[in-house]
């Protein structure tokens, strides 16, 4: 029987988390042509998984379809990084292949080519890291990044994730091999 503190307490909606720079949020189907937009990007065709060549249907299908789905089953909390003033699109940061039996649970981000350089993947993270952890319950937060994606590392030493290795040919991405290497942080 798992004790009280060893299960996951995932909230009936999704939440906002607000920060100084970004605001995590629910994406809404007004996100889709942000979405469509910043997914032309090379950089995030290269690091993450989208579809290439990304189509208007994959950022509809992102915001609604699989946000929902997502959230309602528990497997995922897709969430959208925006500034908390506008509430523009900057970027998405999601947590990924929930283990909710183990508590472990990968976070997933891109930020927008308009957004880079302002710190706001670290906040993005950070946010979600201490939300996952403190309020859902989560015992381990991963990020599994290609090593040679030097941003993305720097962002995950940023929120004091411990590099604890490297998987070797871990990932099939578009047909390539990667490696990736393995960030944690746990509690």
């Amino acid at each position: 029987m798992a004790r009280p503190w060893e299960t996951m307490r995932w909230p009936d909606a999704p939440p906002r988390v607000l920060g100084e720079r970004v605001v995590l949020r629910p994406r809404r189907p007004d996100d889709a042509d942000a979405v469509f937009d910043a997914c032309q990007d090379p950089a995030i065709q290269r690091w993450t998984t989208v579809p290439v060549p990304y189509l208007r249907e994959h950022a509809m299908g992102f915001v609604r379809d699989y946000a929902e789905q997502q959230w309602s089953a528990r497997r995922g909390a897709p969430l959208c990084v925006a500034s908390p003033d506008e509430d523009r699109v900057l970027g998405s940061c999601d947590l990924v292949k929930i283990d909710d039996v183990n508590l472990v649970a990968e976070i997933g981000d891109w930020i927008a080519p308009w957004s880079r350089g302002r710190g706001v993947a670290t906040e993005a993270v950070q946010l979600l890291t201490a939300w996952a952890i403190d309020e859902v319950g989560f015992a381990r937060i991963e990020l599994l990044i290609d090593p040679e994606n030097s941003a993305s590392c720097a962002v995950a030493e940023g929120v004091g994730c411990m590099l604890e290795g490297v998987l070797r040919s871990k990932a099939l991405v578009r047909g390539r091999r990667r490696d990736l290497a393995v960030y944690a942080l746990v509690r």
